[in-house]
C-alpha cells in the first residue's frame, strides 16, 4: 500500500493565480448571489473541528489537515456528527488503519472539490478532488446526501462548508471495481490468477506522475516530496491496447468481471492451447513460458470490455472492444439472430447470464462465477485460409535450405471471377433483374498432363488442440461459359487428392523444422487415403452447387503458432489420378478456401454448417476473368 505521501492525488495542477481568489470573506459575498453566509474566521479545518469534529478527526488523522489549513480553497460536504462510523476509518485508539490510501481517496476526498462552491439557485457540476463527478442541487442535495437545513453556505479564510445529513457513497469506476472485487474475493490463487493480478502488475500499469504539473508541500522524514495537488498520467498498457481505458471517468464503459476462480479456470483452458514450439527457447532462453503467460492472459481477457458509445443497438448485438469490422460478426454478441450472420455463429445474450449490474461512475460492471462466453467463442476460433491469400510453392530456411516443399510444383495459376445470378420472374420466366457475386479461388494446373500437381498452403495462428478440417473447392465448370446447355456436355468431373499435414517439429535436432514428408489424412468416411469431390451437383430445388465442402478430418497439433511470423502448419494438397483416370477426374481443381474449425473445450465437435454453398440457376451466364483460355 502507498505512504500518505502518495494518497494525495487528486488529478489536475491548480492554475496559477486562482490559489488565493477566495481567501477573505470580504469579497465572498459580493462574488456570489447566495443565501445568507455563516462567517467563520478560520480555516475550513477549523470550521471542521467546531461543526464536524468526527469528519475532523479523520481528516487530522490522515493528515490531511495540512492541506485544509493551506491557502488552497476547498469546499466541503462534511458529514454531521454520528451520521457515519467512526470505526470504519479509526481504531478505538484514534490511530488510522493500514489501507490509507484508499481512505484518503474514497471518503475524505469524496467531501472535497476545489475552489468555493455555495448554495445557489442553480443547480451545480463539478470535479471533486479524486476526480469523481460532484454535483450541488439548488435544493441541497449534494449526491444523494441532503445538507442540513441552516448548516449550509458555511465561509471560512480558505473556502466554504456544508454540513452534509450522511456520508457521501463512494462511486467505483470501473477499474476500482476490479480491484474491490480482488480484496472481496475470497480465493487463495488470485494474487497470481486473477483479471487483477493482470491488470495491476508493475509491467502493465505504469502510472507516472508529472511533476512540472503537481504541487508539493514539504517533505516527509524520509526527505521525500509530498504532494498535495499532483497531475498522474494514467497508463495501463494493457487496457489502452484493447481500447477498454477503464479508469477514465468520461468514459462509459460495460465490463464482465470473473471471479479469481473463473479467471483461473479459463486461463487453464487457453493454457492448454498455447503449448508453443520448443525452438522459440533456442531464439531467446524462457520464451515459450512467457509467451504462453502473455497470450493465456490475453485470451482470459477477451471480450470483457463494451465501449457503451460504440453498442447503439442494445437489443440486438454487443460489439466488445476488440471489434475491428473485418470480419464484421467476430467480438460480437447477439441476443437476436441477424438474417446475414454466419450459420457457425450462435446466438449468446451474454449479459442476460451475467446477474445484476453493478453501476460505477463510468458504466456498469458484472462480477461472474462463470463465464458467459464459450472458449471457441472468445478465442479458441476458426480458421478460414482464402487459396488465393495463402498459398506457397517454396519454404526456405535462413540459409537458404528447402525445409519441405521441393517438389512442389511451381504449375498453378490464382484467377477470380464474377458469378452473375438472373432473377427469374417464374411466372412467366422473365429476367427481372441480376444478382452479383464476387468469389476468388486459386487454379492449380499441372506442368503436364502427366502430371498431379501439389500445392501448400500457410495456416497461421493456430493453437495446440484439436481442429476438424475441411476444404472448399469450386467445380472445374467454373472456368468455363455455360448458358442453357444440355447437362451431358458440361465438364462435371470431380477432384481426387491427397491431403498431407506438415507441421514443424518439435523434439531431436531438427527443431524448429519441417519435416521431410507430411502426415497424409485418410478419409474418415471411407477409410481410404485420398478425399473425392463431387461432381455436377444441383439442390433439392434444381440449383447448381458452386462451392463443395469436403470433410478431411480431425487433427491435433502439438503446438501452437498462435502471433508468430512464421506459421508453423502447412496443407498440402496433391492431386492422385492415374493416367486411365483422367476421364473421369480433373488434374486441375480449382481450390476457394481451407478451414479449420475447433472442437469445443471438451473436445467435441461443433455439429454446425461450415460453408455456405454459393447456386446457380440452370441457364444463367457465368462470366469469369478467365473464359479466354
Amino acid at each position: 500500500m502507498n505512504k500518505i505521501k502518495n494518497t494525495f492525488r487528486v488529478g489536475f495542477a491548480v492554475a496559477a493565480g486562482l490559489v488565493a481568489m477566495y481567501s477573505c470573506t470580504d469579497t465572498w459575498n459580493d462574488h456570489y448571489d447566495t443565501a445568507a453566509t455563516l462567517n467563520f474566521n478560520g480555516t475550513t479545518m477549523e470550521a471542521l473541528e467546531a461543526n464536524a469534529s468526527d469528519f475532523a478527526k479523520v481528516v487530522k488523522a490522515y493528515g490531511y489537515d495540512r492541506e485544509l489549513t493551506s491557502d488552497n480553497v476547498y469546499t466541503i460536504w462534511a458529514p454531521a456528527n454520528g451520521s457515519f462510523d467512526l470505526s470504519e476509518y479509526l481504531d478505538a485508539n484514534g490511530k488510522v488503519y493500514a489501507d490509507s490510501a484508499d481512505i484518503v481517496k474514497e471518503f475524505i476526498q469524496n467531501h472535497i472539490a476545489r475552489y468555493a462552491i455555495s448554495l445557489n439557485s442553480q443547480d451545480q457540476n463539478f470535479s471533486l478532488i479524486n476526480e469523481k463527478k460532484g454535483s450541488f442541487t439548488a435544493d441541497g442535495k449534494f449526491g444523494i446526501t441532503n445538507v442540513i437545513n441552516g448548516k449550509s453556505n458555511i465561509s471560512c479564510k480558505n473556502g466554504v462548508i456544508h454540513l452534509i445529513d450522511a456520508a457521501s457513497p463512494y462511486s467505483y469506476n470501473l477499474f476500482e471495481l476490479i480491484a474491490k472485487q480482488y480484496k472481496d474475493d475470497t480465493d487463495t490463487g488470485k494474487d497470481t490468477l486473477s483479471l487483477y493480478a493482470f491488470l495491476y502488475d508493475s509491467e502493465n500499469n505504469q502510472d507516472s506522475l508529472i511533476e512540472n504539473k503537481s504541487v508539493s508541500r514539504g517533505v516527509d522524514e524520509n526527505g521525500d516530496k509530498i504532494w498535495v495537488d499532483s497531475f498522474v498520467m494514467r497508463n495501463n498498457t494493457v487496457l489502452k491496447n484493447v481500447d477498454a481505458k477503464l479508469y477514465e471517468e468520461d468514459s462509459a464503459f460495460i465490463a464482465i468481471i470473473p471471479t479469481a476462480k473463473a479467471w483461473a479456470e479459463r486461463y487453464k483452458i487457453a493454457e492448454s492451447l498455447l503449448k508453443f514450439n520448443p525452438s522459440e527457447d533456442l531464439r531467446s532462453a524462457g520464451a515459450c513460458d512467457s509467451l504462453l503467460r502473455h497470450y493465456a492472459n490475453h485470451f482470459a481477457m477477451t471480450d470483457l470490455f463494451y465501449n457503451k458509445n460504440a453498442n447503439e443497438h442494445w437489443q440486438d448485438s454487443l460489439k466488445s472492444t476488440l471489434y475491428r469490422g473485418m470480419p464484421w460478426y467476430e467480438h460480437v454478441y447477439y441476443s437476436k439472430m441477424p438474417k446475414d450472420l454466419p450459420e457457425d455463429t450462435e446466438l449468446n445474450d451474454i449479459l442476460a447470464k451475467s446477474g445484476t449490474p453493478i453501476a460505477c461512475s463510468n458504466g456498469e460492471g458484472y462480477i461472474v462465477d462463470e463465464y458467459p462466453i464459450s472458449v471457441t467463442e472468445q478465442f479458441f476460433k476458426k480458421i478460414k485460409v482464402s487459396a488465393n491469400s495463402r498459398s506457397i510453392n517454396v519454404d526456405l530456411d535462413k540459409n537458404g535450405k528447402d525445409l519441405f516443399t521441393k517438389n512442389v510444383n511451381k504449375s498453378f495459376r490464382q484467377y477470380s471471377g464474377i458469378y452473375t445470378e438472373l432473377l427469374i420472374d417464374t411466372t412467366d420466366n422473365t429476367v427481372i433483374g441480376r444478382k452479383s457475386t464476387n468469389y476468388s479461388y486459386t487454379d492449380i494446373v499441372p506442368s503436364t498432363k502427366s502430371v498431379n500437381p501439389n500445392i501448400g498452403f500457410d495456416i497461421p495462428n493456430t493453437l495446440s488442440g484439436t481442429y476438424d478440417l475441411y476444404l472448399v473447392t469450386c467445380p472445374y465448370w467454373l472456368i468455363t461459359d455455360y448458358v442453357n446447355i444440355a447437362d451431358s456436355l458440361w465438364d462435371a468431373r470431380p477432384y481426387r487428392f491427397y491431403t498431407y499435414v506438415f507441421e514443424r517439429d518439435n523434439d531431436g535436432k531438427n527443431i524448429g523444422e519441417y519435416p521431410a514428408s507430411g502426415e497424409r489424412l485418410t478419409n474418415p468416411l471411407t477409410g481410404e487415403n485420398y478425399f473425392e469431390t463431387r461432381g455436377l451437383v444441383r439442390d433439392d430445388e434444381g440449383f447448381l452447387v458452386i462451392n463443395d465442402t469436403t470433410y478431411l478430418g480431425s487433427y491435433t497439433f502439438k503446438n501452437a503458432y498462435y502471433g508468430r511470423n512464421d506459421e508453423g502448419v502447412i496443407i498440402q494438397l496433391q492431386t492422385y489420378i492415374t493416367s486411365k483416370q483422367t476421364e473421369q477426374y480433373s488434374r486441375e481443381m480449382l481450390i476457394s478456401s481451407i478451414i479449420l474449425k475447433p472442437r469445443d473445450e471438451f473436445g467435441e465437435a461443433i455439429e454446425i454448417p461450415v460453408a455456405e454453398e454459393t447456386k446457380m440457376r440452370k441457364g444463367t451466364k457465368l462470366t469469369t476473368s478467365n473464359t479466354s483460355k
